[in-house]
């Protein structure tokens, strides 16, 4: 439940809340028989009351939500974290690089000499599936922001197309074209997450 929605959802129950302090006001100022003054404080007071208890209710379930929010969404950033940075892993291995850094530099690709070793392609398969997997189900629960979701469906598409030209085609020259796309698309998925800053942090918090 965002703030906003909480706030319009308060409005009832502030009305409800204001009634209840003018009834009272109103019972005390121009009632003078008993009876109706202890019927009208009970108005009062049930107004006051019920209001105040499901107030409270909606906002600690805001709060509890809003926790177990951010507990996913950090969750769910640091498995695709671990599942890209296993497909950068054979991606090394198919272009033929020592390593890649996060951020990565420009990389320049030869096609000619791709290692499209069916072992690395098996392998970019299983954690494509494992992204797309993870992918669906933060969907379902909604945690992660449309930026991240749209750069993960990106880099799936790039990946489905690199696996099915291999299958398909075996165009060596689309294939890195593929890959070139996909490398900047997770580069910009760490960018957007601000993965070397977590990186620091964590580094930092381990040498602690």
């Amino acid at each position: 439940m965002q703030l906003g929605n909480l706030i319009l959802k308060s409005v009832p129950y502030v009305l409800s809340i204001a009634g209840g302090v003018f009834v009272f006001d109103f019972a005390q100022k121009y009632l003078h028989d008993p009876s109706w003054i202890d019927l009208m404080n009970n108005v009062a007071a049930s107004l006051l009351a019920i209001p105040l208890v499901f107030l409270f209710y909606d906002y600690s379930n805001y709060l509890v939500t809003r926790r177990m929010n951010k507990h996913q969404h950090t969750k769910i950033i640091a498995i695709m974290d671990g599942c890209l940075l296993k497909i950068l892993a054979q991606m090394k291995n198919i272009i033929g690089l020592k390593r890649i850094e996060v951020p990565m530099q420009d990389i320049n690709l030869n096609y000619k000499k791709l290692n499209l070793d069916a072992r690395y392609l098996r392998a970019i398969r299983k954690h494509l599936n494992e992204l797309e997997d993870t992918l669906y189900k933060s969907d379902k629960i909604s945690v992660l922001d449309p930026q991240h979701t749209q750069i993960l469906s990106f880099i799936a598409q790039e990946l489905n197309q690199i696996l099915n030209e291999c299958k398909y085609h075996n165009s060596p020259r689309e294939i890195a074209r593929y890959i070139e796309t996909t490398l900047s698309m997770i580069d910009d998925w760490f960018y957007a997450t601000g993965y070397s800053v977590r990186k620091k942090s964590h580094i930092g918090r381990n040498k602690k």
